[in-house]
């Protein structure tokens, strides 16, 4: 498990309004808001222009979409680049961006030698789309066997991980 700058569970006084985010969602804001979701093996990529106050989630449970080409939002190849263009919509720089990346576990113990889990699958896919865009990747907490709970606080763009 890689574990860069966790930030504990925000304190219980905190009064926004949380959405809850089920796999297959992207969600965007520019005010503050608190974004929760569970993770297993998906992966939830939040992205954060702190010039501008423009966030974004989205939570994908495969890498790649194989079939129907670009419009299943469960796929982390889908759900990334339309994240990335509700962002920039919403007002975004791509030169401003940072992304934070939860999730990708293996639920069901590693994969074998020959192939990667489908948790180490969605955290490469989310790391290659990130890298293309040239969007940093300021904090995570990927990988290992534990699913999380996620918030994610929309009006700063701290990610905030309990493993569950």
């Amino acid at each position: 498990m890689t574990a860069v700058n966790p930030i504990p569970m925000p304190p219980p006084l905190e009064t926004l309004r949380t959405v809850y985010l089920h796999p297959g969602q992207i969600f965007t804001a520019t005010q503050p808001l608190l974004v929760s979701t569970i993770l297993g093996s998906c992966i939830a990529v939040c992205l954060w222009d702190e010039a501008t106050s423009v966030a974004g989630i989205n939570h994908y449970l495969l890498p790649n979409d194989p079939v129907r080409g670009h419009s299943d939002l469960r796929y982390g190849n889908v759900s990334i680049e339309r994240l990335i263009n509700e962002m920039l919509g919403a007002g975004a720089t791509m030169t401003r961006i940072v992304a934070r990346l939860a999730g990708g576990a293996s639920i069901l113990g590693p994969g074998s030698s020959s192939r990667l889990s489908i948790g180490d699958q969605n955290v490469a896919v989310a790391r290659e789309v990130l890298q293309k865009h040239g969007l940093p990747i300021i904090a995570e907490h990927t990988g290992g066997q534990r699913g999380r709970k996620l918030v994610f606080h929309t009006g700063n763009g701290c990610a905030y991980i309990k493993e569950i």
